[in-house]
């Protein structure tokens, strides 16, 4: 039967091919044709007539016989390809090798290279035939044309550069396409160099010697050679990217105005070949300030030529000299900009000479000290800008600044009374020690440590104090009000002076604007909606000093009395009278000095002055939690109501008197004292 697939013709039963080892279509075998009888004349019959073989042997052993050299042959390609040779080149040694006994791999590594050498001698040779041809007719053409006294000089010599010379990988390649023939191979190899140097010289290089020497170079490969071919012309390229040599600056004013907006486009990276242009005519502008890297900036983030105009002349509000945006820095808490100079002067003066809470904007001030969480926000946005501008002795002093800051806020952080030195106090007793100048004080109220403070109270000492100290005696109420002086609501700082002139107080320490009558924060920028009032104020409460300040002692004195509340009028026995003694802060001369009032004193206000008795009596009253309401009259009740936005309205047919005491009793529920003002905090 024959094998539809590989047409072997099988003479056993089997259902499998012998050759492809696939199954036969059929079951039954086909039957076999037999040969026609041969044309050829009998011979006669011989007296020992041999054996002839059948012609089914024939056919099998023809067969098998092809199937062995197939076999052997993809043997020996297995062999090659171990051996990294080519199916091509094991069969085309085989097919020039002939009967030959020696392996094909053998036989390419010691017969192959005398064959492709004798390939390039035929190239060359024939080359070299060409040329000198060409020549010898060149020089009969210009013998005819020159002159007599010229003619015999000799042969016209022969332009050896032009012969062939091929690399072993051509002589290979050219071989295996000729499937071994030699001379065929010298001819395709000859055909296929000529037109390789065709097309490099279609690409601009007219040497044909130096094409010849380059494709030699790179075994035939055109590729190969054109790398070859330009590494001379990158050679200055090459040269300049690889020198310690700066890069030349972008000349503008270069004739060539399509080679600035090619180093343009390649060395700034602009998107497209019109920002190029862009650039350019920005940078020919006559009197325009503007710096290649400041143009190529803009222009790359826009390509609105007014638009980047505006964005390369920014004022400084602070110098007034003009900059472009880059050059341009701004702080998250507003929208002003200022040079990059005028920021890192501004800052490190600020950190250098003032407290932390001096470096806000220089342009508008903000942001507003006195908001915690966005000075918390705004700190650490400009930790990361500083961190760039200013010197590492500066920024280092900045963390140090922002670090006493944070322990400021601590719950167990004191500040010494004797040198106003600051600590971290873990202890639970009330005697501390500081730890700079040695001296000891209390823990609570902050009062220098004396021996009789053991065992007593923070209230119970100061009535000790009160009844048995004669320099405190002797002090009177000047010792009061310095003792009940103003303390920092924001770091617990205290100050021995009297609450009395402008009320508005800046702490030292930490730079928080308040109220030192209801330690309210001052703004300058108010967080209430409704309040329509602009520039720096605070919110009181109506029995703040800010308000009763304004009232007369003697409405004071009537106030504690309708509470029950004692108050002094005499000085207590042998206290200096005529001058008042109070300690205060004063501004003389561009310095603020801690000194006695000095003012003249009043009979009955028990030997202060009027101002600082009134501060003494307001200091009860907000003490004993007092609301001085019920003693308003119309008009102060109705600016009341108004102030704390209580609506003030009169209903049809009320008297006088009903309005009043309706007012009175809506404004003292609806706006109430108690623990809500920050004083009592």
């Amino acid at each position: 039967w024959v094998c539809q697939f590989c047409t072997y013709l099988n003479y056993s039963p089997a259902t499998v091919c012998e050759m492809c080892d696939l199954a036969r279509p059929e079951p039954a075998p086909l039957p076999v044709k037999l040969r026609p009888p041969s044309p050829v004349r009998r011979v006669p019959a011989l007296p020992i007539k041999p054996k002839e073989p059948a012609p089914e042997d024939l056919d099998s052993w023809r067969q098998r016989l092809m199937k062995e050299e197939g076999l052997k042959l993809i043997q020996l390609i297995r062999d090659g390809e171990k051996k990294g040779v080519s199916p091509e080149e094991v069969y085309t040694s085989m097919r020039v090798a002939g009967d030959s006994s020696i392996l094909p791999c053998k036989w390419l590594k010691t017969e192959l290279p005398l064959l492709l050498d004798q390939i390039r001698i035929l190239v060359a040779t024939s080359s070299l035939k060409s040329v000198s041809d060409k020549s010898t007719t060149e020089h009969m053409n210009r013998s005819c044309d020159t002159p007599t006294e010229d003619a015999g000089k000799g042969v016209y010599p022969v332009k050896t550069e032009s012969v062939v010379q091929l690399s072993r990988a051509e002589a290979k390649q050219a071989w295996l396409t000729a499937g071994g023939d030699t001379e065929r191979a010298a001819r395709q190899a000859l055909r296929d160099r000529l037109a390789k140097v065709k097309e490099l010289c279609a690409l601009g290089f007219s040497d044909e010697a130096r094409c010849h020497d380059v494709l030699r170079q790179s075994g035939g490969e055109v590729r190969g050679a054109l790398a070859l071919l330009q590494r001379p012309l990158l050679e200055p390229f090459h040269n300049r990217i690889w020198s310690d040599k700066p890069e030349p600056p972008v000349d503008i004013h270069h004739p060539d105005k399509q080679r600035i907006c090619r180093r343009l486009l390649a060395v700034y990276d602009l998107p497209s070949w019109g920002r190029c242009e862009l650039a350019l005519s920005l940078l020919l502008e006559h009197s325009a300030p503007y710096s290649l890297e400041d143009v190529v900036q803009a222009v790359r983030e826009s390509h609105d030529r007014e638009f980047i105009k505006r964005v390369l002349a920014k004022e400084c509000p602070i110098c007034l000299s003009v900059f472009p945006h880059s050059k341009m820095q701004s702080l998250t808490s507003c929208q002003c900009s200022v040079c990059c100079g005028c920021f890192q002067q501004h800052f490190t003066i600020a950190v250098r000479d003032k407290h932390i809470r001096d470096m806000v904007c220089p342009v508008c001030w903000e942001p507003n000290i006195n908001d915690p969480e966005h000075l918390n926000s705004y700190f650490s946005t400009l930790d990361i800008q500083l961190r760039e501008c200013l010197e590492p002795e500066v920024y280092e002093l900045f963390h140090k600044k922002l670090t006493e800051q944070a322990l400021i806020k601590d719950p167990k952080f004191l500040w010494c009374c004797h040198c106003s030195y600051g600590f971290i106090y873990d202890g639970d007793q009330l005697k501390v020690s500081c730890f700079q100048c040695r001296n000891s004080f209390c823990a609570q109220c902050k009062k220098p440590w004396e021996s009789q403070h053991a065992g007593l109270s923070c209230e119970q000492y100061q009535s000790w104090k009160r009844e048995n100290d004669p320099e405190y005696q002797r002090q009177g109420l000047a010792g009061y009000l310095r003792d009940n002086g103003i303390t920092c609501p924001n770091c617990r700082f205290q100050y021995a002076l009297s609450k009395g002139g402008c009320m508005h107080f800046c702490c030292s320490q930490c730079r928080y604007q308040f109220c030192s009558g209801c330690n309210n924060p001052f703004h300058t920028t108010c967080a209430v909606d409704e309040c329509s009032v602009s520039g720096l104020h605070a919110h009181h409460p109506r029995d703040c000093l800010f308000y009763l300040r304004d009232w007369e002692p003697s409405r004071l004195q009537a106030l504690l009395q309708n509470n029950e509340v004692a108050f002094n009028t005499e000085p207590p026995p042998g206290t200096q009278t005529g001058l008042c003694g109070v300690i205060e802060q004063k501004d003389e001369g561009g310095q603020q000095p801690d000194s006695a009032c000095g003012a003249q004193t009043q009979p009955g206000h028990a030997g202060l002055c009027e101002k600082h008795y009134r501060e003494y009596l307001v200091s009860l009253i907000n003490s004993h939690s007092i609301d001085p309401a019920p003693l308003y009259s119309s008009n102060e009740l109705l600016l009341a109501c108004r102030r704390y936005k209580v609506d003030d309205t009169r209903r049809d047919g009320e008297d006088g008197f009903t309005y009043y005491s309706r007012l009175l009793e809506k404004l003292m529920d609806e706006v109430p004292l108690g623990d809500k003002v920050p004083r009592k905090k």
